[in-house]
Order: structure tokens, then sequence, then C-alpha cells
């Protein structure tokens, strides 16, 4: 066979469906937000508009500081310390991961539930191996706290996730 002839409906990879290795873990993660077991409609990278400061594919882009979105609309006064705080009300903590977790691992559990504004993997300096923690931005906080709903106790690569709402800096 070819390859690509043969794609799975769980994790659109290169084997059958009934041999798929996340069969256990995205299949039943994919149906509860779905409510429908076939997603072959909707592609894995959905197509973002360019102003937005990502590439069609989804993939982030560098974009000068006047061409970026609400550049014209700053406020005097207005400082990184105020927008920052302003997007930890969208924050999400998550725990309890394991050290072979990577940033594309976090995209792909929580770009179901919306838009991820960031990612943020803490990692050891030396070995570069996950520290058991991420933080998880959204641009909505409906889309945050259905993220916390759906997955707070999710056994994923063997470990119970532990989903919060990340606390503000400064506190």
């Amino acid at each position: 066979m070819n390859k690509g002839m043969i794609k799975c409906r769980i994790c659109k990879e290169d084997h059958w469906t009934t041999t798929c290795p996340y069969k256990d873990t995205l299949g039943p993660l994919r149906e509860s937000l779905s409510g429908t077991k076939d997603e072959e409609d909707n592609p894995r990278i959905v197509p973002l508009p360019h102003p937005s400061g990502f590439l069609s594919l989804g993939i982030p882009c560098l974009r000068s500081p006047e061409r970026r979105e609400g550049a014209g609309d700053r406020i005097v006064g207005d400082s990184m310390t105020d927008r920052r705080r302003m997007d930890d009300s969208t924050a999400v903590r998550v725990s309890n991961l394991s050290e072979n977790t990577q940033e594309c691992d976090i995209q792909e559990l929580f770009k179901p539930f919306g838009s991820i504004a960031r990612i943020f993997l803490a990692k050891d300096k030396q070995t570069g191996q996950c520290k058991g923690f991420a933080f998880i931005h959204y641009y909505k906080k409906e889309e945050a706290s259905q993220a916390i709903a759906t997955l707070n106790g999710y056994g994923y690569d063997h470990l119970i996730l532990s989903l919060e709402w990340a606390k503000p800096t400064g506190s």
C-alpha cells in the first residue's frame, strides 16, 4: 500500500483505526466534544486569518508591533504588565504532566476547546524535559472554563491531569 492510503479516524495518522495507539484516550475525548464519532469533514489545522498574526495554516508568524492587532487603540499609560494581567484571566494551569510531554501534545489536547493564544510548557534547562506543568492562555474565558471542566481528572499518558485557573502574576 502507498503511504497515506489508510487514514485513522481518531488521530488522522497512517494506520488502521482499530490499531490506533490513541483510541482509548483521544476517541472518547473527541466524541464528548463533538457528539459524533467521525470528524473527517473538519481539518486538523484550522486556517486562521493573516491579520491576527498567524499564517493561513495556523502557524504563528512574526509581525512588527505597529502591525499587530489592536496597535492603533493603545491608551496612554498602557503597559505590558497591564496586558499581561488581562491575559491571566483566561489562563489555565495544567499539572501532573508526563516528563515526555511536548508543546505539540498540549496544543493537540487543548485545541478542541477554542483558539489558544499562548502555551507555556515548563521545561528543565539542562535536560529539556517537561517539569510537569504548563499554562494555556485562551482568547475567551468560556473556552478556558470548558477545557477545565472537561479535562480536569482526565487520564493522559498514564497520569491524571489536574486543571485549575492560573493565579494572577504578582500574587
